[in-house]
């Protein structure tokens, strides 16, 4: 073979490997807007060059015909590649959205590394169905005592809020009532921006109900906010628009 044939050959695998990668990505572990949300497109981008570079470049620039141990040197080559891609989908796979939790007026969308899962209660909250995050309601305690102090350590201590903190945490049919007092009624976005609202309009061409059976809320990332649409009448989310709900 020739360098072209070799650049094509590693290209070709490393194009095979990444793809795997990222259908997982895509389809199992940021389903949806999660992908946007998480801002994984950045870090996807960042694993491609550093996979190109470590697999049909270097590879390349490496070949030589009758080379003395070309073979082990290629060898290494495409094991660095996949060592990196193996770390870097660990990395992906360990930081999905696992919970979707209600807090105050807002969702906030996080991995298992957010929280201490060993304050949390409920067993049920421990798993996910499928590849959705779990749905959870963060309550506001009641006790005056406790909810002064959990206010000293968020606003004073620089303790976490109690989206992310579990002993605060109930299944989410626990604060469907509360929920929905949250939420506004989605056709308050069909004014005002109008970018925001000709993706309303076009969601809703899509179903067959009207906007007064929907609510919303704003459902916050890490690299961008978006609208969580839930159901009027059950309070759960249907879907989400990647628009600024704020």
């Amino acid at each position: 073979m020739n360098r072209a044939q070799v650049f094509q050959w590693r290209l070709a695998a490393s194009a095979a490997l990444l793809l795997l990668v990222f259908g997982m990505i895509r389809l199992l572990w940021y389903p949806g807007e999660y992908f946007a949300i998480f801002g994984i497109r950045k870090q996807f981008l960042l694993l491609i060059l550093i996979s190109l570079a470590l697999g049909p470049a270097l590879s390349t620039m490496l070949y030589k015909p009758g080379k003395k141990g070309l073979v082990l040197d290629l060898v290494v080559m495409a094991t660095l590649e996949v060592a990196v891609v193996i770390a870097a989908s660990s990395y992906f796979y360990d930081r999905q959205p696992h919970y979707l939790v209600f807090a105050v007026d807002r969702f906030e969308a996080m991995s298992r590394l957010e929280v201490d899962l060993g304050q949390i209660a409920y067993p049920s909250l421990l798993d996910r169905p499928g590849h959705e995050p779990r749905l959870v309601y963060a309550e506001l305690p009641t006790d005056p005592e406790i909810f002064d102090r959990l206010m000293d350590e968020t606003v004073f201590e620089g303790k976490k809020d109690i989206d992310r903190r579990p002993e605060f945490w109930k299944p989410y049919a626990a604060g469907i009532t509360t929920i929905k007092a949250a939420a506004k009624p989605l056709s308050d976005l069909l004014s005002g921006d109008q970018l925001r609202a000709a993706s309303v309009r076009d969601w809703l061409s899509r179903r067959e109900e009207g906007a007064y059976q929907f609510l919303f809320l704003p459902l916050r990332g890490k690299a961008m906010d978006v609208v969580l649409i839930l159901h009027a009448d059950i309070g759960y989310p249907l879907d989400m628009l990647a628009v600024d709900p704020w």
